[in-house]
């Protein structure tokens, strides 16, 4: 009985501690957009990707007001993909990564559709040299 109240108590520390984890911005670049921009920025790709270690580098305001970055997530084998560029129009609440060959191919409604070309117009208009 003690071995079994040891072993659901390191289960519930293990748990929590797991709980803990947060998207983080991992070069420092939340210092130039700005704590509350980033934490925006943090929420909106926790609610979109799902991924409670999602790491964020390369924040920047885009030359129309968005906010640009890179996002890098982990698929469902649990390994990182790589960072994709995303945009954030923090006073609308949207955020879109730039969409790759298969999401444009297929995407998955119209609605995802309107989504993938949102994020691209504003990705161009804010951060892309130009």
């Amino acid at each position: 009985m003690r071995l079994r109240k040891t072993a659901l108590t390191a289960l519930l520390i293990l748990s929590g501690l797991r709980g803990a984890e947060a998207q983080t911005v991992v070069d420092g670049s939340e210092a130039g957009v700005g704590a509350e921009a980033a934490h925006t920025a943090l929420s909106l790709i926790e609610q979109q990707m799902r991924d409670p270690e999602a790491r964020v580098a390369g924040l920047r305001i885009g030359r129309a007001g968005a906010l640009c970055g890179t996002v890098d997530v982990r698929n469902r084998m649990g390994a990182y993909t790589g960072p994709r560029p995303f945009v954030a129009d923090l006073s609308e609440k949207f955020l879109g990564r730039l969409p790759e060959g298969p999401e444009l191919r297929s995407p998955g409604s119209m609605v995802a559709f309107r989504a993938m070309e949102r994020a691209r117009a504003l990705f161009e208009a804010n951060c892309t040299a130009g």
